[in-house]
């Protein structure tokens, strides 16, 4: 059915000028007026608010969420709009409503950010962002927004900490990311600074130790290999 269709099945508008702006959202509405319930809508509110129509984008929006409440471009569309119009509120409603439908949704997740991040709501910021590092490790920006809320939480006075734990949040939580990703050796990283803060704490010492049995048996296999090449 076509509630199912996900994100990448979604018509992208092309990029152009004003004309060619003004001519794919004639067509668009074209086939909108032709077949009310095409998924042609996302696009076409796509187009809307890129010149600035914001109005028209978001009540497009809705009129083909009646047909298609599930789909998700349609709803990150919708969202879009909302912020254009500075309607945050509404936006972080309905980007709540897609990450719980589609989490690996990236541009919903890294929207969502943004508008946490605007709030200075730290804890669902610092969940978001756990969220999209563990869907591209290699975000730089995610990164660097999670130090963000790590000096945020600290505050002025952070004598106390490890220089390098005032460079960077480090949690269990990014941990476990980084190690279901495969990068095991920035999980032994994390959890190394998490053991000093708490020597006491055997998961830590467990954890380091699993961690380390798998990296040394990743490189004995990948010594093997090389050995086993003629």
């Amino acid at each position: 059915m076509a509630d199912k269709i996900k994100e990448g099945d979604s018509v992208t508008p092309a990029p152009g000028g004003r004309e060619e702006d003004g001519e794919e959202i004639a067509r668009y509405q074209q086939i909108l007026s032709r077949e009310p319930s095409s998924l042609v809508f996302a696009a076409l509110s796509e187009a809307y608010r890129k010149r600035n129509m914001l109005s028209q984008a978001v009540e497009v929006c809705r009129r083909g969420l009646h047909y298609h409440s599930n789909y998700v471009s349609g709803r990150v569309a919708l969202a879009r709009a909302y912020v254009d119009a500075g309607q945050i509120d509404e936006a972080r409603e309905e980007l709540e409503r897609v990450v719980v439908a589609a989490p690996e949704n990236l541009i919903a997740q890294r929207l969502l950010a943004s508008i946490y991040r605007d709030k200075l709501d730290l804890e669902r910021l610092e969940r978001t962002l756990h969220a999209i590092l563990s869907l591209d490790p290699q975000d730089g920006e995610a990164a660097e927004s999670l130090r963000w809320v790590g000096s945020a939480r600290i505050g002025p006075s952070s004598d106390g900490l490890d220089p390098d734990d005032k460079q960077e949040i480090v949690t269990q939580t990014l941990a476990e990311i980084y190690a279901s990703q495969g990068y095991l050796e920035r999980a032994v990283e994390i959890y190394e600074r998490l053991r000093r803060r708490d020597s006491e704490n055997p998961f830590f010492r467990e954890r380091l130790s699993e961690l380390k049995e798998r990296i040394a048996g990743r490189s004995s296999r990948a010594r093997g290999k090389m050995e086993s090449k003629p």
